[in-house]
């Protein structure tokens, strides 16, 4: 695998960091917490006009059929600014599934490259926790002219933006993804802000109507599909916490030139020096581990499940060895919400539960 960035990986990250470092300023990401669900529209049809959201979308569909190095080079430049808008969602998760879709959907891939629908995958269900085999709850029987689905979700990631979910379930076949309109009769959603200020949605399903244009995968397939997207989601936002410590690093190297103690910079210090030289071994070594995930998403599926989990495991700590040690060389004012490195805490901790913590990547890697 060549991890140098081609030709068009490199446009792909002069531009996103371009736009993404000259609209998302720290005093625009706090405005944004006081809106109904907490993302930039107008940043997001920017998004879909420069091709982010087409990436895994493939040509036949109307997308870019492009691979996850050039996700995982976005996804970076999106965490060195703690982006929080539903990326990782609707053009990973949701592109994947809809890619590989047993019924067509054309109209609502047309509309998620053209920005206009954003899909959140509702899987999880209360009392358990990253139970991604596990039968389902949530039930879909048949009924009427097709199915009737009914269940809870809960902690669904990015459920107040979306205008779809894709919605596990145990139907006939056993797992079966079903794709459902945000607003549909049965629906019920219940939104909140997480730690990092985005947000997540527990659904209530009650007797949903659903015809067989909206069953997207059954059975084994359905289960394969699942994998696949929960893997490459995972890795994308793996890179994220990559980006996001990168930019921590210059954070804090530039504060430690600028604070002055006893008259000397206090980057000057010996002891905070190591803390920095620490941070900089983990950030790269994390950078190595999401090139090593990057290089086995196309193996079969034990290999790349093992290596996305041990890629997850090293990249959550070292992130969170990055996280604390920008904090501790801020001092006691590095936790407010005024000081930048507060924002990529928050952010840090938030990413490494979303698909899978630290504790379930572990015993994912040993089984």
């Amino acid at each position: 695998m060549d991890f140098n960035l081609s030709d068009l990986q490199r446009m792909l990250l002069d531009s996103a960091e371009r736009f993404i470092g000259d609209h998302y300023s720290l005093e625009h990401r706090r405005a944004l917490r006081d809106t109904a669900d907490g993302i930039d529209h107008s940043a997001w049809q920017t998004f879909a006009e420069l091709g982010w959201l087409a990436i895994l979308v493939p040509e036949e569909l109307g997308g870019l059929g492009g691979a996850m190095t050039d996700v995982a080079v976005l996804a970076g430049a999106l965490g060195n600014r703690c982006v929080r808008e539903p990326f990782t969602g609707t053009a990973v998760l949701a592109a994947t599934i809809l890619a590989g879709a047993q019924s067509a959907q054309d109209a609502v891939v047309e509309s998620l490259v053209a920005g206009q629908a954003r899909i959140a995958l509702a899987h999880d269900e209360p009392g358990e926790r990253y139970a991604d085999s596990a039968p389902r709850h949530s039930a879909l029987v048949a009924g009427g002219p097709g199915f009737v689905l009914s269940g809870q979700k809960m902690m669904v990631l990015d459920g107040p933006t979306a205008t779809h979910f894709i919605v596990t379930a145990q139907g006939p076949e056993g797992l079966t993804l079903v794709l459902v309109e945000d607003g549909a009769d049965g629906v019920a959603r219940s939104d909140y802000a997480l730690y990092d200020d985005s947000r997540a949605s527990d659904l209530t399903l009650s007797g949903v109507t659903v015809g067989a244009g909206q069953i997207l995968a059954t059975g084994e397939a359905a289960q394969a599909l699942l994998s696949l997207a929960l893997d490459r989601a995972r890795v994308t936002l793996a890179a994220q916490s990559v980006g996001s410590m990168e930019a921590e690093l210059e954070i804090c190297s530039a504060y430690l030139k600028e604070r002055q103690q006893f008259g000397h910079p206090i980057g000057k210090f010996q002891a905070l020096q190591h803390i920095m030289a620490d941070m900089f071994v983990a950030t790269h070594q994390a950078r190595s581990m999401l090139y090593f995930a990057l290089s086995r998403l196309e193996q079969p599926a034990s290999v790349r499940e093992r290596a996305v989990a041990l890629a997850r495991v090293h990249i959550a700590e070292a992130a969170q060895l990055v996280s604390r040690q920008s904090i501790q060389l801020h001092g006691g004012y590095g936790v407010t919400d005024e000081y930048e490195v507060s924002h990529h805490y928050r952010r840090q901790l938030v990413l490494e539960k979303q698909f899978g913590d630290i504790g379930f990547s572990l015993a994912r890697a040993s089984a």
